[in-house]
């Protein structure tokens, strides 16, 4: 500031004439002493180059007038839009009271339209009521003289005409309270329309706000979105898991019953010693009879080996055992039987909703399921005649036949190959949108055309291949149960016999 009032005091070409200094600014800053200076033009630019050289207060350039320039737009927006606010405000302000101005010239030319009538209804009876008069009299001059006494003619006021003047004006004071009650009324409904017009402006900037609103949302939900697919794909391996738990425990399932199958084939093979065993024991006679018949021979000399086969003798215990041991195996074939049915029923309701969730393999589609309960029933326990054409048959060298299990197993292959051709043909032209309907019907995810053709086809494949084995089991279900009885009744005639021998 010191600088400035130098500089202006003593710079330039221009002399001062008192050396006074300028009026004081708004400003509260102390202004240092400043001695009087010359008015030669020399000593002028003298002082001027001094003062101006040395100027004692340096502020250094920071780039504030920018922010300045910046605050000054700021508040000039804001004065602005306040002072266009305001404008706006007034406007409207004097555009309702022209509104209610016109209102009122309304109001005020119906109410003199109204004076105006009424005054031309009593102007006309006025009139009518001279006109009378002047017809009385004229009629009452002309009887007087035509008859020659006087004629009394009633007056116009009496009570009748009395009355229904008073129920004229009162008639006339009911229509004009109506015409003020109706003009009320349209000032009322002006007035609720200024005001739906105002709420309906609120309301405009309310929506405006809530579209903002939902831009923002909008712009957070596509952040979301990124977390949904993650959670999808927590549920999906957490499916995945489950169905992998699933499998765990078939497999364990299928291993018991493979077991279980390796030891009905152990007992299988068994039965053919036992066999001969009790046979060996019926064919024996008494001692008595066998030395009648041929007496004993000097055993020879030196130490003889025992044959194990007819050294071993089975008790009625054993037998006994053996056939408690047979039944228990029937037993336990019977359950791994009923296990496998349960298993196979759990897996198909549980694959009607939760299979097929990812694409399979062309080979895994292909395979056929092996029904255990007709493999069982395949293996059966031939009788003593069957056991003994079946021996003297590889002794002959005759030629082997195709085992029962592997022909069983084909007939099925066939039976499920006709059932997935029949519901491949139903479901080949069908469309995008069928599908997706067979698809939610059977509980499976549609994810291309073609493959959802063929899972379904899979499923009702499946589904008609078991209730196919569940009739055939129904109608040959009798015939293994009579083998087995027969066999057991076998049995216990051989251990009648032993005993009575």
């Amino acid at each position: 500031m010191a600088a400035r009032i130098q500089g202006s005091l003593g710079g330039g070409g221009r002399s001062d004439g008192g050396g006074l200094l300028p009026a004081p600014s708004s400003s509260n800053a102390i202004v240092p002493y400043v001695a009087p200076q010359n008015k030669g033009y020399g000593n002028s630019n003298y002082n001027g180059g001094q003062d101006n050289g040395g100027q004692r207060y340096s502020r250094p350039w920071n780039g504030g007038y920018r922010d300045r320039e910046r605050d000054r737009d700021e508040k000039i927006d804001r004065l602005y839009a306040m002072m266009s606010e305001q404008i706006e405000e007034q406007e409207k302000r004097k555009r309702e009271a022209a509104k209610l101005e016109l209102l009122q010239e309304e109001k005020k030319r119906l109410q003199a339209e109204e004076d105006k009538r009424i005054q031309a209804a009593k102007d006309w009876e006025q009139q009518e009521a001279r006109l009378g008069h002047i017809v009385r009299s004229s009629v009452k001059a002309v009887c007087e003289s035509a008859l020659g006494w006087k004629v009394d003619i009633p007056e116009d006021e009496d009570e009748e005409v009395v009355k229904l003047r008073k129920e004229l004006e009162a008639l006339r004071a009911q229509t004009v309270g109506g015409v003020n009650e109706s003009r009320v009324d349209f000032l009322r409904r002006e007035k609720e329309a200024l005001l739906k017009k105002k709420d309906l402006e609120s309301e405009e900037e309310r929506l405006r706000q809530e579209i903002a609103e939902l831009k923002s949302r909008q712009e957070k939900g596509k952040e979301s979105h990124d977390v949904g697919k993650e959670d999808g794909l927590l549920a999906m391996q957490l499916q995945i898991q489950e169905l992998s738990t699933i499998r765990s425990a078939l497999e364990e399932k299928n291993a018991k019953l493979s077991s279980l199958k390796t030891k009905n084939n152990h007992l299988r093979k068994e039965f053919p010693e036992l066999r001969e065993e009790v046979v060996l024991i019926r064919g024996k006679r008494d001692v008595a009879v066998v030395t009648e018949s041929s007496p004993p021979e000097e055993p020879a000399k030196g130490k003889q080996k025992a044959d194990p086969k007819f050294t071993t003798m089975y008790t009625p215990k054993d037998l006994e055992a053996l056939q408690k041991a047979y039944k228990q195996a029937l037993a336990a074939k019977e359950m791994a039987l009923r296990e496998a049915e349960m298993a196979k029923e759990r897996m198909a309701r549980m694959g009607a909703s939760r299979i097929r969730l990812t694409s399979r393999k062309a080979s895994a589609r292909k395979t056929t399921p092996t029904n255990l309960r007709t493999s069982f029933q395949a293996v059966e326990v031939g009788s003593d005649e069957e056991e003994e054409e079946h021996e003297g048959g590889l002794v002959a060298g005759k030629a082997k036949t195709r085992p029962i299990v592997d022909v069983a197993h084909d007939l099925e292959e066939t039976r499920m190959i006709k059932f997935r051709d029949v519901r491949m043909k139903e479901i080949r032209q069908a469309k995008k949108a069928d599908m997706e309907i067979a698809c939610v019907e059977e509980g499976i995810s549609y994810i291309k055309l073609d493959q959802a053709r063929t899972d379904v086809a899979e499923i009702r494949a499946r589904r008609d291949f078991d209730v196919w084995l569940k009739d055939r089991d129904r109608k040959g279900g009798s015939e293994p149960d009579k083998d087995e009885d027969d066999s057991e009744q076998s049995y216990a005639t051989s251990t009648e016999d032993v005993h009575e021998g």
